[in-house]
């Protein structure tokens, strides 16, 4: 049991029984090495790119593509209402994130071994077996996630938070470069052969992820507090959960930004499966795209964690809703362009910049809309709210399926421009919206 003392700051709480940790340090470090460490492990596996290429070496299917892009999300955010409905109310978080963590992270493992021992002779069984070894790790890390949060959120300040999820994700996206490099190097045409060279990506993948969980383990926990741990067991989860949603405006209107911003997704599952069909760039533009998405990456860290600072987790909200309206409008004007001379070295630099800004939204989440709501936030409805929003991303995560059936539908009556045309369109209209509606969120004041 972690030791913990009251803080100036905090004396005249005595009576709460809220108490702060002495040591704010290790937990800072621990918290900021354990991202960094989680991010270059998920730098090796983009689904955008890596996942999604590697799909498209086994499979012409738009749909088994589209089901491989949507598995790591879906698989992630679904199962969070159920495992914040697990850890709400628990003083202490840390077991439910050690143990899952220790099975799910070492379905990377199976999946290089599955790889390398069968060479993938049987694709369609090898993008299940994928499929399934995402899934796992997801689950897992999904309770593993919720607990993680609420962690984070008792152990450090609102302020400290963010400098702490900034300077993570910043040195995370920073070592990530090197894992770029050799993704890019390894999927080369003078890289490694097919299968092995994504079997050695699964290994390095799986090799960071284990660092990172020895990394929090060093954690040492503030449990929440007594009377908050008894009034969440008390209050039922689903009763305290429609509430909510039938009393806070706040928490149901962010919900609805979530919703409408998000299926930016079902756009970016399709990104590199419409710049090599439609634009004719090769395999090797697969390396490209990922370099960019971790440049990208880095940039908007930096640009996160200044916005966060200056403008609270609200900025950080808004400017990557207005993320995701610009990358799918960049591709929507290519959807018509010959692929000839000129315009295919135009097309691949718009689509560099297109991943790049899928490198920066893909860091917004922690530092943005759930910062914001953990600020927002009571103590016992933070692994609820949580759990709420990430759910509420899952079913959002679905739509790359939808897109898969719908191109799929119209490339067999020959109109696949159409349908990518539709598509890239229809998702910036939506998510046009979505970033409408997060200039109408209110600010909230920040915690102690």
């Amino acid at each position: 049991m972690a030791s913990v003392v009251e803080t100036a700051p905090y004396a005249d709480q005595r009576a709460t029984g809220v108490y702060h940790q002495v040591d704010v340090p290790r937990n800072v470090v621990a918290f900021t090495a354990d991202m960094a460490a989680f991010m270059v492990g998920t730098y090796f596996i983009p689904a955008t790119t890596v996942l999604v290429g590697l799909a498209a070496q086994l499979t012409d299917d738009k749909t088994l593509i589209g089901a491989v892009g949507m598995a790591w999300p879906v698989s992630w955010f679904l199962p969070q209402l159920i495992a914040a409905q697990i850890v709400r109310g628990r003083r202490w978080q840390k077991p439910y994130l050690v143990v899952p963590s220790l099975l799910g992270r070492n379905a990377f493992l199976l999946i290089a071994l599955w790889l390398l021992i069968t060479q993938a002779q049987a694709p369609v069984l090898t993008i299940w077996v994928l499929i399934g070894g995402i899934a796992l790790f997801n689950l897992c890390d999904a309770l593993a996630g919720v607990a993680w949060f609420d962690m984070l959120s008792r152990a450090l300040s609102p302020r400290v938070r963010a400098r702490a999820v900034s300077v993570g994700q910043f040195v995370g996206a920073v070592l990530g470069v090197g894992a770029g490099i050799i993704v890019e190097r390894v999927l080369s045409p003078q890289g490694l052969p097919f299968p092995q060279n994504y079997a050695l990506i699964f290994g390095c993948t799986w090799v960071c992820m284990m660092l990172s969980l020895g990394l929090i383990a060093l954690v040492r926990e503030t449990p929440m507090d007594e009377t908050e741990s008894a009034h969440a067991q008390r209050q039922g989860f689903v009763r305290s959960l429609f509430e909510a949603l039938r009393t806070d405006r706040l928490f149901v209107r962010v919900l609805v930004v979530r919703l409408l911003t998000g299926v930016e997704l079902m756009a970016a599952s399709f990104y590199l499966v419409f710049a090599r069909d439609q634009l004719g760039l090769g395999n090797s533009a697969t390396g490209i795209f990922n370099m960019a998405l971790i440049i990208g990456g880095i940039v908007g860290i930096a640009l996160f964690g200044w916005v966060a600072d200056r403008f609270t987790a609200l900025g950080v909200l808004r400017t990557a809703a207005f993320m995701q309206l610009l990358a799918p409008c960049i591709a929507f004007a290519f959807v018509f362009v010959s692929a000839d001379g000129i315009w295919q070295l135009v097309g691949l630099i718009a689509f560099v910049i297109v991943f790049a800004l899928r490198g920066a939204i893909e860091h917004s989440l922690v530092i943005g809309v759930v910062g914001y709501l953990l600020d927002a936030a009571a103590e016992r409805h933070r692994a609820m709210y949580v759990g709420a929003l990430n759910t509420l991303g899952g079913i959002v995560a679905l739509s790359p399926l939808l897109g898969g059936v719908w191109l799929d539908g119209l490339s067999a009556t020959g109109q696949g421009e159409l349908g990518y045309a539709v598509m890239f369109g229809g998702v910036a209209l939506i998510a046009g919206t979505g970033a409408w509606l997060s200039l109408k969120l209110p600010r909230v004041s920040r915690q102690p």
